[in-house]
C-alpha cells in the first residue's frame, strides 16, 4: 500500500526520495563511469541533503521567535549556513578524489526531486 503525499509528510518523502535517488546514481554512477564519479556524486549529494536539512531547521526556529529576534537569526544562521557549504565543497573540489560532474550531479538531487514529485503530483491530481 502506497503511502499519499501530503502537507504532514511532504518533507520526509524529499527527504527518502533524495536519499533513494543518491543511492541510485552513485550506484550508476560507479558501474557505468568509475568511483570518482561515484563519489562526487555522494559528496555532491550528503552536502544538498544536509544544507536542505539545515535550512528547514533554521526556518522552524525562526517561526518560534520574536519578529525582532528572527531577523538577526536567519540572517546569521543563513552566513553559517552559506560559510560552511562554501568551506566544505572548496575541500571537495580541491582534493581531486571526487568529479566535478559527479558532485555537480549530487548537488542537483534535491531539485530533481523536488520536480519529480511536483510531476507526479500533478498527474495524480490531473492537472
Amino acid at each position: 500500500m502506497m503511502t499519499a503525499i501530503n502537507e504532514d509528510n511532504l518533507f520526509a518523502v524529499i527527504i527518502k526520495g533524495s536519499l533513494g535517488l543518491l543511492s541510485v546514481l552513485a550506484i550508476a554512477a560507479l558501474v557505468l563511469f568509475s568511483g570518482q564519479t561515484a563519489l562526487g556524486v555522494l559528496a555532491g549529494g550528503i552536502i544538498a541533503i544536509a544544507n536542505f536539512l539545515w535550512m528547514r531547521n533554521v526556518l522552524q526556529r525562526i517561526l518560534g521567535l520574536l519578529p525582532a529576534n528572527a531577523q538577526r537569526y536567519a540572517f546569521m544562521r543563513y552566513v553559517a549556513r552559506m560559510t560552511i557549504t562554501g568551506i566544505a565543497l572548496y575541500f571537495v573540489l580541491t582534493s581531486r578524489w571526487f568529479s566535478l560532474a559527479g558532485v555537480l550531479t549530487g548537488l542537483s538531487i534535491i531539485v530533481v526531486n523536488i520536480c519529480i514529485l511536483s510531476l507526479y503530483r500533478a498527474l495524480r491530481t490531473g492537472g
